[in-house]
Formats: structure tokens, sequence, C-alpha cells
């Protein structure tokens, strides 16, 4: 006989989250791709071998909790493509900048609250764009 059990607390599940990295002085996690380090100077995880960068983007954050408009960055709108973050809905931009580099916009929240988390590739870094998406839409949010 064979008996299968559910259990919050499964190998599986601490696995999973155990890589996930937190945005430090936040409530958010993210399963960062390979190369990415915390650097204070940047105030998010850099990979320094081709400059990408993925940020919590705070003063976002702060404009929208003070009911002020949260412009966009400068740049053209290439992509824009729903999301749900920990059961809350959200999108994620994608901008080109210049014509170096791409910067991308993740947002969600509900009426209470929004997050922002943004992130930059350059161009040549087809791979580093893709690896950051995938980032991306591992975040979760960890209220207390």
């Amino acid at each position: 006989m064979t008996i299968i059990t559910g259990c919050k607390d499964s190998k599986a599940e601490q696995q999973k989250s155990a890589e996930l990295t937190n945005f430090p002085g936040t409530d958010l996690y993210i399963q960062l791709p390979k190369g990415f380090v915390w650097n204070e100077t940047a105030g998010g995880f850099v990979k320094d071998e081709d400059g990408s960068v993925i940020s919590y983007d705070e003063f976002k954050t702060m404009r929208y909790a003070a009911n002020m408009p949260v412009e966009e960055t400068m740049g053209t709108l290439i992509s824009q493509q729903p999301i749900t973050v920990s059961g809350y809905k959200g999108e994620v931009k994608t901008y080109e900048e210049w014509s170096s580099h791409f910067k991308l916009v993740l947002s969600f929240g509900d009426d209470t609250f929004m997050k922002f988390i943004v992130a930059t590739y350059f161009t040549k870094k087809e791979q580093s764009g893709k690896d950051v998406l995938a980032a991306l839409k591992t975040i979760q949010l960890k209220k207390k």
C-alpha cells in the first residue's frame, strides 16, 4: 500500500525557497540568473561580465504611494505582457533605450500598493536578456 501525503514543508519547496534571493530591505525575492551578485553601489544585482542589472525601484514605489504619476523611462516600448506575482496582477514592459540597451520594467500590486523592479541589459547580450526576463518571472512577494 502506498500513501501519498502533501506537506507545506516538502523538500522540493524548501529547495525552491532556498534558491530565492532577497532584495535587501524589501519583501521581494528572486531566483537570480547565473553570475548576478548584490552590488550596493548599483543598488541591485549586477552581472559584472556584461553590465546587466536587476534592481528594486524604490523611487517609483514611493511615487506610487504618494499618489504621484509614476513615469516610465524614456525609450520605445517594444513589448508588454501580463504577469501574476504572488497572486497580484502586473505586467512586464520592455523598452529599447538608445540603440545600445534594453530596459525591462516589472510592476505589480493592487489598489493599496505597487512594486517596481527594473532590469537593464545590452542589446549585444541577447542571452542575458532572456535570463533576466526568466528571473523576473520568479519574483515573489513575502509580506510580513
